[in-house]
């Protein structure tokens, strides 16, 4: 259906994406994709949707939780559908899929289901962890990743497609094998094999984390932002 909840379907947006892939048989098409089917809040009115998910053996009742899982089920059927219509598709095309936070749903949930409360940082990067894969049509090789963050997973694309790494890319894959993984909340620093604050970073850890955040400036705020990293992107 077009509308579950008061969203446009994850169902509808993968054969708009699909529709726009197969009239652009004969060229390159690059689509970014953001679903709303399952945008919180979570207390939506048993009409507007069937729910597919009880949690069983819970100490206390989460309706929000139960939404927010039928929302994935529903998910689920959509991606299976989408990947399902690619591997018949003769263009070679590849997919990158991931969520960009957690949802806001009982706060109790969490605390149950991780059996107690989320004090360090590396216990609250648990609540932050969203799983994510790249797939393609055709063969790729094969890697798991153990830990990453979205800010890197554009390599992740650019190498399965086969596609040489622009230099801010490239700056990219160098930082990610001294900073694993990066956030609002801070990194994860193999010296202390945990997450910790970026402002407790030292030595080679510090240095990437600085010259991170200077290129980053360069690109959003300076001026003269370098040619050789964002020359792309200037107009």
């Amino acid at each position: 259906e077009n509308i579950i909840r008061y969203y446009v379907s994850d169902q509808e947006m993968y054969e708009h994406m699909l529709q726009k892939l197969d009239t652009t048989e004969d060229a390159p098409v690059f689509l970014f994709g953001i679903t709303m089917q399952n945008h919180g809040g979570y207390e939506t009115p048993a009409e507007y949707y069937t729910k597919t998910i009880w949690l069983e053996n819970s100490s206390q009742a989460y309706p929000q939780a139960e939404e927010y899982l039928s929302m994935i089920h529903y998910s689920d059927m959509a991606l299976e559908y989408l990947i399902t219509e690619l591997e018949q598709r003769p263009k070679k095309t590849v997919v990158l899929f991931f969520g960009d936070h957690l949802p806001q749903i009982e706060t109790e949930f969490y605390t149950e289901l991780y059996g107690g409360s989320f004090d360090t940082l590396d216990q609250q990067m648990l609540r932050y962890t969203v799983p994510f894969f790249v797939w393609a049509n055709y063969d790729i090789p094969e890697q798991t990743v153990e830990r990453t963050s979205l800010n890197y997973l554009g390599r992740y694309l650019l190498e399965a497609a086969g596609i040489d790494l622009p230099p801010y890319y490239q700056f990219l894959k160098d930082a990610e094998a001294v900073i694993p993984a990066i956030s609002a909340m801070g990194y994860y620093s193999k010296t202390a094999q945990a997450y910790i604050p970026a402002d407790a970073a030292e030595g080679e850890e510090a240095q990437w984390l600085s010259r991170y955040e200077m290129l980053q400036y360069n690109g959003m705020f300076d001026n003269n932002p370098s040619t050789v990293f964002f020359g792309n992107y200037i107009c």
